[in-house]
């Protein structure tokens, strides 16, 4: 068993910030001096046949229309590594035009805020990234104006279009408040909710500070399969990313009471990515002790093995529990996504040792 490396450094906290559109809320967060992710930006764009419309334009407050795996993949890199590309997204023109890097450095506390910030809070919650959900509860005519003025100014839309939406939006401002709260975020105020943030911030930095105090890690045993490719630049290596998860890894999972992991990992393969495989065709790359990607607190016990070369097609498609897929080229890691310590630190190094 190859051992484990150093902890990795304890990730920053998120603090998650739901309330209707126009409320504030990104006021809030910039009086509050700290880091922001704005989720408005992952929406997807407007030729996506799937987009749901109302009022004859994209209906923005329907989370259909928001990209929920790119936001959690963001928030997740930044989290770990303190940077990710955040795309720069055109309301108007009702899509993507750019992208922008964000670097929070060795800040404890980063804010993630948008009406569909509840859709975070479960997957955060799970990676031990969330620290607290927050809902900006405010008066309806308030927010109505102040919604109304910021879509005139941006020239959002066209005066009557934002006028009809502003309005229907102010009627169920009360209903989407009470899913907020029920959706577990705290209400709060203007001021109250900068007082809070600040708080927020001192305990980030108060559990960094005593992470070491922390118990024994759990184990989990693993078997993980790494396909590779002959790609454009040289040898590329397939990783895939899990629904509700932000971190890319290889297809596998974990063990069953009395499996083997050679058995495992041919199970896995067929659950995720619908190939066959035989024991037999897989070779042990090596046994590994690595921090899990999306599990806090937890090491995990690696069976890794290697498929044959050019052993899937080249348009792989993923099912399961799967969300998506991605080839890397061997040793350089593709700009916005995060890579799990365990392919990172273990997989990638034996890969080129053994291909030279």
């Amino acid at each position: 068993m190859t051992t484990s490396a150093a902890p990795s450094p304890a990730p920053r906290r998120i603090v998650l910030i739901a309330g209707p559109s126009g409320s504030g809320k990104g006021v809030m967060t910039r009086r509050s001096g700290l880091p922001l992710v704005p989720l408005d930006e992952f929406y997807r764009d407007e030729d996506d046949p799937s987009l749901p419309r109302r009022f004859g334009i994209v209906d923005w407050d329907d989370v259909s229309s928001w990209n929920v795996g790119a936001a959690l993949e963001a928030l997740t890199a930044l989290a770990h590594d303190g940077a990710a590309d955040i795309p720069d997204y055109s309301i108007s023109a009702s899509r993507r035009v750019g992208t922008r890097r964000l670097e929070v450095g060795a800040e404890p506390l980063i804010v993630a805020e948008g009406i569909f910030a509840a859709e975070l809070i479960a997957p955060l919650a799970a990676a031990g990234l969330l620290v607290d959900a927050l809902v900006l509860d405010r008066p309806a005519p308030l927010v109505f104006g102040t919604r109304l003025t910021r879509d005139l100014l941006e020239a959002r839309k066209g005066a009557l279009t934002l006028v009809r939406r502003g309005w229907a939006l102010a009627g169920e401002q009360p209903a989407d408040v009470e899913r907020w709260k029920r959706a577990g975020m705290r209400p709060v105020g203007l001021r109250e909710g900068v007082r809070t943030l600040h708080a927020l911030r001192d305990l980030a930095l108060a559990e960094r500070h005593h992470r070491g105090t922390a118990s024994a890690p759990q184990v989990l045993r693993i078997a993980a399969v790494c396909f590779l490719r002959e790609g454009p630049t040289g040898i590329e290596l397939l990783a895939v990313r899990k629904r509700g998860t932000g971190s890319y890894m290889q297809v596998g999972g974990k063990l069953e009471p009395g499996e083997r992991a050679v058995d495992a990992a041919v199970r896995e393969v067929i659950e995720e990515l619908d190939v066959v495989l035989e024991p037999e065709d897989l070779e042990l790359l090596g046994l590994f002790e690595e921090e899990a990607a999306n599990e806090p607190g937890t090491l995990v016990e690696a069976s890794v093995f290697l498929a044959p070369l050019d052993s899937l097609p080249r348009d792989v498609t993923v099912q399961a529990e799967l969300e998506d897929v991605l080839w890397c080229p061997l040793g350089q890691a593709p700009p916005g996504r995060r890579l799990a310590p365990l392919m990172t630190r273990r997989i990638v190094p034996r890969l080129q040792e053994l291909l030279g």
